[in-house]
């Protein structure tokens, strides 16, 4: 017996201003394109810049139950530690891209912009989830603080792939540069586990090797890099969707 299966569309109004935003971007960027770019690129960048501020002012955050005993003071060492979170990688990624699509004439057609712009839509949709159905605790006290942690765990998991299915140009994301972007959480993760022990401190708990062992965090990390690559996949496949 064969079973069809109905074909899923979207809505008029967004199928006309996707087609609107992307007859000329991957050529030239359209002003709502570079507007929508130049906004999805800001927000993240002002979250990485305010996480230095924040890293100034406060020292690492104790965690109940960790074994590691290191970690940081408010200072200069805190700010400059602030790349080590995943969060704050991949927010940085997002707007590192984004505000390079929005300042060009033309869209880049590099494997290498590609996969950094890859990995930084699946990286920052994995911190979104992570964060809100593990991480997420009471809210902090100072206004700087709650900007910070809305605007990088929130609002940009939300916007960024938002931003990318409506006005990036269509093709971009193959399997080759799904593959290249899995290199830059991996070394993130390589780097976090090396530096862990030598310093005492990690910046998860779930990263915790003493308490967890390293089969359990290993399986973690991996079940990580699983729903990334995944998750990049399926942007490829709706990226192709949106081209048809």
């Amino acid at each position: 017996m064969n079973v069809t299966t109905p074909r899923v569309s979207l809505p008029a109004a967004l199928r006309s201003l996707i087609r609107r935003s992307q007859q000329t971007t991957p050529v030239r960027a359209v002003p709502l394109a570079r507007a929508a770019w130049l906004g999805a690129g800001t927000l993240p960048l002002l979250g990485c810049l305010t996480s230095f501020s924040i890293g100034a002012s406060k020292a690492t955050t104790p965690i109940p139950g960790v074994s590691y005993r290191g970690g940081f003071e408010a200072g200069w060492r805190h700010a400059v530690n602030q790349p080590a979170y995943f969060t704050w990688m991949s927010n940085a990624l997002v707007a590192a891209t984004s505000l390079t699509l929005a300042a060009r004439r033309e869209a880049p057609s590099a494997d290498s912009f590609w996969a950094a712009r890859t990995a930084g839509l699946g990286s920052v949709m994995i911190t979104g989830i992570v964060y809100n159905s593990v991480l997420r605790g009471a809210e902090q006290g100072t206004a700087l603080y709650r900007f910070n942690d809305t605007v990088q765990h929130i609002v940009n998991p939300v916007l960024a792939p938002l931003v990318w299915a409506l006005f990036d140009p269509r093709g971009q994301i193959t399997g080759r540069r799904v593959r290249l972007g899995a290199a830059i959480p991996l070394a993130w993760a390589t780097m976090t586990m090396a530096r862990g022990p030598r310093i005492d401190w990690y910046p998860y708990p779930f990263l915790d090797v003493a308490r967890l062992g390293r089969r359990t965090v290993g399986l973690t990390l991996s079940g990580i890099l699983a729903v990334f690559l995944s998750m990049t996949a399926s942007l490829g496949l709706l990226d192709r969707r949106l081209a048809g």
